[in-house]
């Protein structure tokens, strides 16, 4: 028994080495880079606010947002964003979802993104609308409130729903 326990060590390390490859092979992968364009970029670096003005595009992954003003946070010792507020039209497009509000903050230390201003997420057919959706990502959580009006939901129930799915 004895002589089959270094044997059985360096299978369990070979077969948990190719199932941690497998996992990652599987996994998209993410990458830390975000482009963003504007007609104007203003940069403060004593605040560590940096302002894109006109025709704003950011893209990070498979996600683009598109808005008229992208105001981003850092922080001025370590150049790390801490958020982003988008405002004036904006639009997201990831995957097969597409969103429409008038404000966007993303808050990349909580994993916490709030739409306001008649939101209109879609995906396909499916629709939800309301004026405030906050979407927490680390804890896969969604709260859509109609603030004075009512929170719609179109849903198909052949099929199952992507349009609640949000992940970061």
């Amino acid at each position: 028994m004895r002589k089959f326990l270094p044997i059985w060590f360096v299978l369990s390390l070979l077969l948990s080495g190719l199932l941690h490859a497998q996992s990652l092979e599987e996994s998209s992968p993410q990458s830390p880079m975000i482009e963003i364009e504007s007609d104007r970029l203003e940069v403060n670096t004593l605040t560590g606010e940096a302002v894109f003005e006109g025709n704003v595009r950011a893209k990070k992954d498979a996600i683009t947002l598109s808005s008229s003003l992208l105001r981003v946070r850092y922080n001025p010792e370590t150049s790390t964003l801490s958020s982003l507020v988008a405002t004036g039209e904006v639009s997201i497009a990831w995957e097969d979802k597409e969103a429409s509000c008038t404000e966007v903050t993303y808050d990349l230390e909580s994993a916490t993104m709030v739409l306001s201003g008649d939101v209109l997420i879609t995906r396909g057919p499916e629709q939800i609308s309301g004026q405030k959706v906050i979407m927490d990502m680390a804890s896969n959580r969604q709260i859509v409130e109609g603030q004075g009006g009512r929170v719609k939901i179109r849903v198909n129930t052949e099929h199952e729903s992507g349009i609640l799915k949000w992940e970061n």
